[in-house]
């Protein structure tokens, strides 16, 4: 009974919001959609980023191109920054940076991850802090169209996503 149910509670997700594609109807047994999300095959998941009080975060996430074509990702979008960007980890003077990086291809077929001292999206002028355990939405932004999850906050020194509470 509740696997019926929730198929059909996605199946209505899924026709109301069109560009949100989930798992859930390929026989994931526990609703995780709020961690995935997809549009015309490409698929996201595993959205995170470190508690921080400051005014920029980074947010990392695994991408997935299914799809028979290349595609780019292009930065995104979140109702708690002003702006997310697509950055890349770089080492000036010795220091570590980030740096606004133009569209980044991901060929057909491939996936890719934006990780700690690799790819990331920065989300600037923070209009709340992010705290260990919340989730914030965000929309990933790819050149041809959008897709929008969560992202779940974690520890302020986390390395990856840690899981807790679902498994993939």
């Amino acid at each position: 009974m509740i696997r019926v149910f929730s198929a059909v509670l996605t199946a209505s997700i899924c026709l109301f919001q069109p560009d949100f594609v989930t798992t859930a109807l390929a026989g994931d047994h526990e609703d995780h959609s709020h961690h995935e999300g997809g549009i015309d095959g490409v698929r996201t998941v595993h959205a995170w980023a470190q508690a921080t009080t400051g005014k920029t975060a980074l947010v990392f996430v695994d991408i997935d191109n299914e799809s028979d074509r290349d595609i780019a990702v292009t930065g995104g979008e979140s109702a708690i920054a002003s702006s997310v960007e697509l950055v890349g980890f770089q080492l000036k003077d010795g220091e570590p940076v980030y740096v606004a990086l133009p569209p980044v291809p991901i060929k057909a077929g491939t996936e890719m991850t934006l990780t700690p001292d690799g790819l990331a999206l920065r989300l600037n002028s923070l209009a709340t802090p992010l705290v260990e355990g919340d989730e914030h939405e965000i929309e990933i932004e790819f050149d041809f169209g959008h897709v929008e999850m969560l992202f779940q906050v974690e520890a302020s020194d986390a390395r990856h996503h840690s899981h807790a509470g679902h498994q993939h």
